[in-house]
This record gives structure tokens, C-alpha cells and sequence, in this order.
């Protein structure tokens, strides 16, 4: 591949070197943390009354599910517990997705005490959910949240916004799946269980929400 970009040397021979450079870079910047903080203000915005109640609405829930949870796993990794950011191996994974579980839970309280729009205290409820539901699969198998991450935020942004606009997400999620399978992370059958859970966890949560006619 011939960059004609101004990189440092070692930069640019790395580049041209790694053939799956661009999949660890998806796997990097389509992760669950960045997925769910950058959706998270958008759809704060769109809703809240005023834009600062839809900044601190969308930082409670980016703070709390998305950052919180991920400084515990990089303090994990530097103690030695966990071998790196990714949590190659599932027994890694227990302590900090028990924790994001929790942080939802606290989010989804503090979001209806500052007096948030109900879409989201909802959406740190569909968080928390599918965040358990990885946890508990991950005694048996491991899981894509990756693939969770993506097709959730596709899956509510069809109701948020329509489902015409969920499709442009939806190239994202083929991008996420091939990623995970050129980096040897993932079987396709853990992909498809992530995106299942992505998929499925919204629908059951909005359906039975009192919010579901607004939509």
C-alpha cells in the first residue's frame, strides 16, 4: 500500500506491513465504548430541552457505561490481571463487564434523577441488559460485544430516528463482523450471537416500555 502521507517512518513501514491493520483499527474505533459514547450525544441532544441537560445527560451515561468500565480494564491490564484491552480470553472479562452491568444500573438512576428524557434512563436500561446477558454467556462461550455494540446502536437508532436511517449503520456492522474474524477473535457463531443480543435486546426493552407508542 502506498501512503503518500507525511507518517513517521516507523509509522508508515508498520502500515505498509500489517495486512490487518485495518481491522484492528475498526475493532478499535467501532468498539463498544466508543459506539455507545458517540451515539449517546446525538440522541441526548435530539431529545433533552435544552442542550446542556442533553451534555450532561449524554456524559452520565457516556461516564458511567462506557468509561468507568473501561479505565477498570485498563487498570486491569496494568496490574497484570488481564492480558490487554481486548480481553483475548473470557475469564478476563467477568469483573469488568459485572461492572458495567452495575454502572448501567447507577446510570439509569442518576439519569432519572436529573430529571433526563426517558429515552435515556431506557437506553442505559438496554445497556445494563445486554451487557448481562454477555456476561452470563461468557461462562459458555465468547461472546461478540463488539457485534452487541453495533447492531444495538443500529437496532435504536431505527426507532429514534427510522429505520431508512438505521441502514446506513448497517455496512458498520458488516465491517465489525469481518474485522472480528480477520483478527481471529471471534467464530462466526459468537458474532452472531453478539448481534443477536445487539439486535433483540431493544426491541424486547422498547416494546415493553411505556415510551413504546412515542416512537
Amino acid at each position: 500500500m502506498d501512503l503518500h502521507i507525511p507518517f513517521p517512518t516507523a509509522v508508515r513501514q508498520y502500515m505498509d506491513t500489517d495486512e490487518t491493520l485495518w481491522a484492528r483499527m475498526v475493532s478499535f474505533f467501532i468498539s463498544p465504548p466508543i459506539v455507545w459514547g458517540v451515539w449517546a450525544y446525538p440522541v441526548a441532544l435530539h431529545f433533552a430541552s435544552t442542550p446542556t441537560r442533553g451534555i450532561i445527560s449524554a456524559s452520565i451515561f457516556t461516564g458511567l457505561i462506557c468509561i468507568l468500565p473501561l479505565i477498570l480494564v485498563a487498570y486491569r491490564v496494568k496490574i497484570g490481571k488481564i492480558g490487554d484491552l481486548h480481553m483475548r480470553e473470557s475469564n478476563e472479562r467477568y469483573i469488568p463487564l459485572g461492572t458495567a452491568v452495575f454502572c448501567s444500573m447507577i446510570a439509569w438512576f442518576l439519569l432519572n434523577r436529573f430529571g433526563s428524557h426517558p429515552i435515556m434512563p431506557l437506553m442505559a436500561i438496554i445497556g445494563g441488559l445486554q451487557l448481562f446477558l454477555v456476561l452470563v454467556a461468557t461462562f459458555f462461550n465468547h461472546v461478540s460485544v463488539h457485534a452487541m455494540a453495533i447492531t444495538s446502536v443500529t437496532t435504536a437508532t431505527s426507532f429514534v430516528y427510522g429505520f431508512s436511517v438505521s441502514l446506513y449503520l448497517v455496512p458498520m456492522i458488516l465491517l465489525v463482523a469481518l474485522a472480528r474474524l480477520v483478527l481471529n477473535r471471534h467464530t462466526p457463531a459468537q458474532i452472531m450471537a453478539g448481534a443477536l443480543i445487539g439486535v433483540l435486546t431493544p426491541i424486547a426493552v422498547i416494546a415493553v416500555s411505556p415510551l413504546f407508542t412515542s416512537f
